[in-house]
């Protein structure tokens, strides 16, 4: 289900079954910022960030990218990436060169990203550049485990679509896109914890 709340300083609250979404609107940069809360009984924080992270995986049940690879890896806990993913028709392919940056603690992980340009990854003409994108997620175990199963998560985001949309555009793509797409980390990572496949190479993955 889903309902919505007109919060304070213009934010929009939207609730879930498994997750809240906080939107809010940025006129002056063009933008919308999300922050999305939600959690899970059966995974744990490391299969859940093992889902996003080792991009081989990704790429194989995330069914939108197009190209998903690390461009230069600058420590073992920061690297260069490059992604290209798919838009819906009539909208154009999109593509990001962002830096992505990794922390861990006992209790939780961090994977922090923000669009930059690099001198190995220029300007494509098949797809549309977004140079302002920026997530933050942050992934807590319940236990001071991050192998045991029970985990919640918030995700910051925004990113631009590189062309003027109307908002409502935006919020439908939004709505629909966001909630899919963690379910869709969930049930990798669910796959992940099953198989005991936290490290390449991995078995087929779930389609949804």
């Amino acid at each position: 289900y889903q309902r919505r709340v007109r919060g304070s300083s213009g934010i929009n609250a939207e609730y879930g079954e498994r997750l809240r979404i906080w939107k809010k609107n940025i006129p002056e940069e063009d933008l919308t910022l999300y922050k999305i809360f939600g959690e899970f009984d059966n995974v744990s924080a490391v299969e859940f960030y093992n889902a996003q992270v080792n991009d081989q995986y990704r790429a194989e049940w995330d069914r939108s990218v197009s190209s998903l690879y690390v461009v230069d890896n600058i420590t073992n806990n920061r690297e260069i990436v490059y992604w290209a993913t798919k838009f819906p028709f009539p909208l154009k392919d999109r593509d990001y060169v962002f830096e992505r940056t990794h922390a861990m603690s006992d209790e939780q992980i961090s994977i922090s990203s923000r669009s930059i340009t690099h001198k190995a990854k220029p300007v494509f003409g098949n797809f549309v550049r977004v140079f302002k994108y920026g997530s933050k997620l942050v992934i807590r175990s319940r236990s001071s485990d991050l192998y045991e199963k029970g985990m919640s998560y918030c995700l910051t985001y925004y990113d631009d679509f590189g062309m003027p949309i109307p908002s409502q555009v935006k919020d439908k793509l939004a709505n629909a896109k966001i909630p899919e797409f963690l379910e869709k980390v969930h049930d990798a990572a669910h796959f992940l914890g099953e198989t005991g496949k936290l490290y390449v190479p991995y078995p087929d993955p779930p389609k949804r």
